[in-house]
């Protein structure tokens, strides 16, 4: 493939950034909920979600305006200097306030918005669409080995270590690691922006596919993303409902999670770090394999089964307590979440054509916001933080896949047989 060495330069970057990131985003929660303030998070975290709606929309219309090497370089240098600013702070005082830890966040989940719609569809311009799964399946591999490294470290830089062995050959010693402080995280995550920035410059790359972008007013750029899916809806509902393990694994892991392991299971840190791991190699498995075990059903059969998988595991959250069959959620949920997507965005990738999939997957994460952010909104009612309640937000999450999994059944033979969208843009 011509331009594997762009996408190899392009993987390295997302990888390195991509690991501080996880470890700041695990971080963040679990601070908040040390101090018994899992709530007033969950209240923010909400806020922050429905704060990026209309960015999202602006961020999928800059994808398909400008090239996308340019718009990697620029978001990763802008969050790079963010985070060294706060971090400064951090080290000069010895110590964050609470707005300089939600900046931080804000400012990640801001760059997810703008990073994901560019890094799939700079993956789509760059890859002949005999490669659109093996890509999409690389990026899930090395994402997701990013995150379980990134949940490892986690473990290790929000708990600390302190192991006392006796080996024969180093007879007895100590091994201890003191927890890191807020802003030591968020200065290794900016500095793997630096490098990033740096990584991204060098990539050189000839497109697969070449396409006249859209110039023009903003809103009438807009309007052409939106005129898309309308005039081919079956893209719509499959890129809606197919998303829905993606909403629940970003609630659970940011607003049900922390609360579920201190309030039900009445575990610790390592727990909450561990679920990262696991989550990763679930991913990681499913990168791997997802493509294998769906050479004999189609995609769309395929995601219908994991959503089936997802709903059990996640009822079942309601009635086990305990840590270990805690720990096959994370790797189920990776799993399940992993493969959907690489299928998802390998049918999405066949029947969007370059020059709008920025603004259709804006489009798309608009819809996943929304989603999230109505149950994170729910989720931060007290009812959820008070004794064991939490476990009825896995009712809810679990409600969800089992209804996005009977529509795509319902619509099974349309989404299945459409071939080409139409070309009226």
């Amino acid at each position: 493939m011509k331009n594997r060495q762009a996408l190899i330069l392009l993987f390295s970057a997302n990888a390195i950034s991509g690991f501080a990131q996880g470890v700041s985003m695990l971080a963040i929660p679990w601070y908040f909920a040390r101090q018994d303030l899992s709530s007033q998070f969950n209240l923010i975290f909400g806020f922050v979600t429905f704060a990026t709606v209309f960015w999202g929309l602006y961020a999928g219309a800059m994808v398909d305006r400008f090239p996308r090497k340019s718009l990697f370089l620029g978001t990763n240098l802008v969050e790079g200097l963010i985070l060294i600013f706060v971090a400064m702070i951090g080290w000069q005082n010895g110590g964050l306030p609470t707005g300089l830890v939600i900046l931080v966040f804000a400012t990640t989940v801001f760059g997810y918005r703008m990073h994901y719609p560019n890094l799939y569809a700079f993956a789509q311009e760059i890859t002949p669409p005999a490669y659109y799964t093996k890509v999409t399946s690389y990026i899930e591999i090395v994402g997701q080995a990013t995150n379980v490294l990134a949940g490892a470290f986690a473990v290790v830089l929000l708990e600390g270590i302190d192991y006392e062995g006796n080996w024969w050959l180093l007879g007895k010693f100590n091994f201890v690691i003191e927890p890191w402080k807020i802003y030591e995280i968020f200065t290794l995550d900016a500095a793997t922006y630096f490098i990033s920035v740096i990584l991204i410059a060098f990539i050189k790359y000839m497109p697969d596919k070449k396409f006249e972008v859209e110039k023009g007013k903003l809103l009438n750029r807009l309007k052409t993303g939106f005129q898309f899916l309308i005039q081919n809806p079956i893209i719509l509902l499959f890129g809606f409902f197919s998303h829905s393990i993606f909403v629940i694994m970003l609630v659970s892991l940011f607003a049900v999670m922390p609360m579920y392991i201190t309030n039900y299971l009445q575990a610790g840190g390592q727990v909450f770090g561990t679920m990262e791991v696991l989550y990763g190699l679930g991913a990681l498995s499913a990168g791997i394999f997802i493509s294998r075990l769906t050479q004999h059903i189609t995609k769309t059969k395929a995601i219908i089964a994991l959503m089936l998988l997802t709903t059990i595991i996640l009822a079942l959250c309601m009635v086990i307590k305990s840590v270990p069959f805690y720990f096959l959620v994370g790797l189920t949920i990776g799993f399940t979440n992993a493969g959907t997507r690489v299928l998802r965005v390998s049918y999405l990738f066949n029947h969007i054509p370059n020059q709008v999939i920025g603004r259709v997957n804006s489009i798309f994460s608009l819809l996943n916001i929304i989603m999230r952010g109505i149950f994170v909104m729910i989720f931060s009612l007290q009812f959820f933080s008070r004794d064991t309640n939490i476990i009825y937000a896995y009712a809810i999450m679990a409600s969800l896949t089992f209804v996005s999994g009977l529509v795509l059944w319902k619509y099974y033979k349309k989404i299945t047989t459409y071939q080409q969208p139409r070309q009226s843009l």
